[in-house]
């Protein structure tokens, strides 16, 4: 009788876990790389127009039909939905559609930071694939970069108002590195409740973490050198000069280290009264500016690490494994990018940003953070396996079982539950796919009229467009390749 009711006890036990770790498996689910592939394909043909083809046709549900069970984009990564729509849109030269889907990326991403309490939680118990996409911060920068090369396109007068959002008296790029300092303060109160466990207070010992890195891009040379020629656009050459000023103190951060300031963007003389090729066109001449997009920006990716706790009871849990994101650089085989302008003109463009860099910078930024939730997360369900595991032991033994097979039952269930914990647990690699590596920009002065430039790239392949040029303006132009 007494065997038949521990028998039950230990089935009621293993069902328990069992139904739990269902459960957070299925909400440990998240997007697989491979459902790119097509899209991916399109892009690196320059078919801007087939990817967006493939991701309309993945996210529509056939007349009649069933949704397909694994779109490209669920509905917990909306934000990512519209973020690469936008960008392959801008791409393809659909400017208003790009405007549009970007304005809404922007929107959800604000939304994001402010929503339920309990989505947040919920990454706590399982993963952050659970919650809604959040974005991150460097999106949400590049997004008001190219949302302001839309308008700009459009000529709806927002494009000035997107940078400014940015690059602004306490803009977006001077709070990300308070905003990393809370978020690594929130992860550190968690971490120092969940080693405190029934009274008793777990000691880490070894256990460490990349510590927090101070985020250092706070100004952008590609967001400045577009508020100038906007300035310029709309006849305010001080606020242009400022810019101009702004831009040159980019060059001196960090994320600009090895590089100078394109020629073409240089200036001189005494703050407020600067002279240079973009502010200072020469009487009856216009300006042709070429910026051109190269590569594609890095994505997260899971990586494994294995920790050792120490204070835990359970043989088969000493050891947990811990997955985090981490960026995975996307080498590209463009590294110059010259233009060949109708009438013998040719210059070569210099680097204005590297977009790897910032994304690096901003990344590394909050790594510490979401290094210490995710350590934090999983040591707290590897906490309550041992003390289920040992609770089986004890109750075992209470019962007069015999202690070696008590202990090969706990044992036993310690090790299943750590299979189905490590299962619960995936990094959230979630990220904008489509966003360039490199910005290059190179400027000519010429007379009026209409030309055609051919933007050539040192794999071999070339963009043509044609451009109006006009007396005291600016025209700019860009192209792109993203191989």
């Amino acid at each position: 009788m007494v065997y038949k009711k521990r028998s039950v006890e230990l089935r009621h036990c293993q069902c328990t876990v069992g139904v739990v770790l269902i459960i957070l498996v299925f909400a440990s689910c998240a997007t697989r790389p491979d459902v790119y592939k097509k899209v991916d394909g399109a892009v690196s043909a320059a078919s801007y127009e087939d990817a967006l083809a493939e991701i309309e046709a993945a996210q529509t549900i056939p007349a009649g039909k069933k949704k397909p069970k694994k779109p490209i984009y669920p509905e917990k990564n909306t934000i990512l939905l519209n973020l690469d729509k936008g960008m392959l849109e801008h791409y393809a030269g659909k400017y208003d559609a790009s405007y549009q889907d970007l304005i809404q990326a922007e929107q959800n991403i604000e939304d994001a930071y402010t929503k339920s309490v309990t989505q947040d939680l919920g990454s706590y118990m399982a993963n952050d694939n659970v919650k809604d996409y959040a974005g991150e911060d460097y999106e949400d920068v590049y997004v008001n970069i190219f949302n302001a090369l839309n308008a700009y396109h459009l000529n709806n007068g927002q494009a000035l108002a997107l940078i400014n959002d940015l690059t602004a008296q306490g803009g977006e790029l001077q709070v990300l590195a308070e905003k990393y300092s809370q978020d690594a303060s929130k992860a550190k109160q968690f971490l120092d409740g969940a080693l405190k466990v029934g009274g008793t207070v777990f000691s880490l010992g070894t256990v460490t973490w990349p510590d927090a890195a101070q985020v250092t891009f706070t100004n952008s040379a590609l967001a400045r050198y577009l508020a100038a020629v906007f300035c310029m656009a709309d006849g305010n050459k001080d606020m242009a000069r400022y810019n101009m000023f702004e831009l040159q103190n980019a060059f001196a951060t960090p994320v600009y280290q090895g590089m100078t300031v394109p020629a073409a963007l240089t200036v001189s003389g005494d703050r407020g009264s600067e002279e240079g090729a973009l502010l200072d066109i020469p009487a009856g001449k216009g300006q042709l500016n070429v910026l051109a997009f190269t590569g594609l920006s890095p994505i997260k990716i899971e990586k494994e690490e294995t920790f050792l706790l120490p204070f835990l009871q359970m043989l088969a849990l000493k050891k947990a494994v811990v997955k985090i994101p981490n960026l995975q650089q996307r080498p590209s085989v463009i590294n110059a990018v010259s233009v060949s302008v109708q009438g013998g003109d040719t210059l070569n463009l210099e680097l204005l940003e590297n977009i790897d860099a910032v994304l690096t910078d901003t990344f590394n930024g909050h790594q510490s953070s979401i290094y210490l939730k995710t350590f934090t997360r999983v040591m707290t369900k590897y906490i309550v396996a041992d003390a289920a595991a040992q609770a089986t032991v004890k109750a075992a033994q209470d019962q007069g079982g015999n202690v070696l097979v008590a202990v090969a039952a706990g044992q036993g269930i310690a090790l299943a539950a750590k299979k189905g914990l490590d299962a619960t647990e995936a990094a959230d690699t979630r990220s904008a796919r489509y966003l360039p590596s490199k910005a290059y920009i190179g400027a000519v002065n010429l007379d009026p009229g209409t030309y055609t430039i051919t933007v050539n790239f040192n794999d071999g392949s070339s963009v043509i467009k044609t451009v109006d040029v006009k007396a005291g303006a600016i025209s700019l132009v860009e192209a792109v390749c993203l191989k």
